[in-house]
């Protein structure tokens, strides 16, 4: 058997002032045949495959491997010149039995709407009727019936944070290379459920429902179940949650378990994530804040792994504005700032201008009197499953014991080492502030304080009713409180 596989993702925030080019994928561009062995997520697909081939003694081919941070719409000579790169190796690898495809599935350009659909379809083309196409999709996508009627196999990571992604890799391969030799039939099925949210999976009631779609994948002629949470601050028409399924040759039996799913779901609206609380309030909650363990207050809506632009300054403006001490914040992005740091050295005493500089959503630039606490330069932010690569990373201290970790690449903190690997002890400090929408959860919440989300301006705001869509469907939650599930869905035999 002959697999092709390959990789390309980024998020795509309509409402994010970056642009998306060249540059951004230049830390995780890896051409045909060249991405490395240590766990990259974007990837999983490709490195289940290398491994799992090499156990079967089948071949394997290798294309382009690239993923960006978050942002905004991508360059449209960007998009079509990695796309077709993409597919100039898979037209080299000449006939194969199947393709996997690391994908995002919220992916944006430039008179490209739906790149995931433009990609899928161009693939089928080359790879032609007969050939089993499967792709791996974070849940913050949005299903377009150009990817369901393109692809074989569409599978969700089901874990936010996304913890899960080389296990639904493993599963994507089982089904596709099953369906390969014959042993199965995929067929895929969506429901609409009427509503967007966010999902969080390591709590109640998500946690239930994720344990009930792994227990629907143990009934007969189910073969995979997932959520597809969709991504908030896409400007799409299919922006929304479905949920997929996908049965053995049983076109009827993956819809029915589908509306069944979407029907459970909007059950919970509203109760799927934690509140978020004002910046007031969470300022008030840290001046008095008095525990063994640090208060964790997430700076929600300026999250890069939303496509925010990682330097807004609302909520740590807040904090020293209130006084409160034993502060840290990671990781805010500020080359200009770093620059000028490296400039004084370690142990400088200096004023430094920080954050606000990207838009009206950053906030106002903050001056601060700061020393110069610590710089590593190539610095990198591991969380398990991957990492970042943080460029250099420069920690100064303000004020009463004031931390701020700023890096040269937006990167999300996901987890204590953001402060720890360069010099904060996490434990030390009343406060700690990560930048992070949701995957800061697990290994944050294990110091043993409260956590709070907290809500500030930002273009990954929650107030998705005040956000200048122009093309979204605003007949679904929170849009239309009345909103209820109806017969829209999409079959794929």
């Amino acid at each position: 058997m002959h697999i092709f596989t390959a990789a390309i993702a980024t998020e795509t925030n309509s409402f994010s002032p970056i642009p998306t080019n060249e540059a951004n994928f230049a830390d995780d561009f890896h051409p045909a045949g060249s991405l490395p062995d240590t766990p990259v997520m974007f990837a999983a697909p490709m490195q289940v495959a290398r491994r799992r081939a090499a156990e079967q003694g089948w071949r394997v081919t290798e294309g382009l491997a690239a993923s960006a941070q978050p942002s905004g719409l991508i360059r449209k000579s960007t998009w079509e010149a990695y796309r077709d790169r993409l597919l100039a190796d898979l037209q080299a690898a000449g006939p194969v039995d199947v393709v996997l495809l690391g994908l995002h599935g919220a992916m944006m350009a430039d008179g490209y709407p739906d790149c995931e659909g433009d990609l899928l379809g161009r693939v089928r083309a080359i790879a032609g009727a007969g050939v089993v196409i499967g792709g791996l999709l974070d849940p913050h996508c949005h299903l377009t019936p150009a990817m369901l009627a393109a692809a074989d196999v569409l599978i969700a990571y089901k874990h936010y944070p996304h913890l899960d992604a080389f296990d639904r890799a493993e599963e994507l391969w089982q089904l596709c290379t099953r369906a390969a030799q014959g042993l199965c039939r995929p067929v895929m099925a969506s429901s609409d459920c009427r509503m967007i949210s966010l999902f969080y999976t390591p709590v109640e009631p998500m946690r239930g429902f994720v344990a009930a779609m792994t227990r629907a994948e143990q009934e007969p002629g189910i073969l995979s179940v997932s959520l597809i949470h969709g991504f908030p601050w896409g400007d799409v028409a299919e922006m929304g949650t479905r949920m997929l399924v996908i049965s053995d040759g049983d076109a009827a039996k993956a819809q029915s378990a589908a509306d069944g799913f979407a029907q459970l779901l909007q059950s919970f609206r509203g109760s799927t994530m934690t509140p978020l609380v004002p910046v007031v309030e969470a300022v008030k909650t840290a001046a008095g804040h008095n525990g063994e363990a640090p208060l964790v207050l997430a700076d929600f809506a300026d999250n890069c792994g939303a496509g925010a632009p990682s330097d807004a300054t609302f909520l740590l403006d807040a904090l020293i504005r209130a006084d409160v001490p034993d502060v840290a914040i990671a990781f805010l992005h500020d080359p200009q700032a770093i620059d000028l740091c490296k400039a004084g050295g370690v142990g400088a005493r200096m004023p430094l201008r920080v954050g606000g500089k990207t838009s009206r959503f950053s906030g106002p630039p903050l001056d601060l009197d700061v020393e110069v606490m610590h710089i590593a330069e190539n610095a990198r932010h591991d969380f398990g499953i991957g990492h970042f690569e943080a460029g250099t990373v420069v920690v100064v201290r303000t004020g009463r014991n004031v931390d701020i970790v700023m890096s040269s690449n937006r990167i999300q903190c996901i987890t204590p080492a953001a402060f720890s690997d360069f010099g904060i002890d996490p434990a030390s400090k009343r406060v700690l502030v990560p930048k992070s929408m949701q995957h800061f959860y697990i290994m944050f919440s294990r110091l043993g304080g409260p956590v709070l989300y907290v809500e500030s301006p930002g273009v990954a705001s929650m107030d998705l009713p005040n956000l200048p869509y122009a093309r979204i469907n605003r007949d679904i939650w929170p849009f239309n409180a009345a909103a209820s599930l109806c017969d829209r869905h999409h079959a794929v035999p």
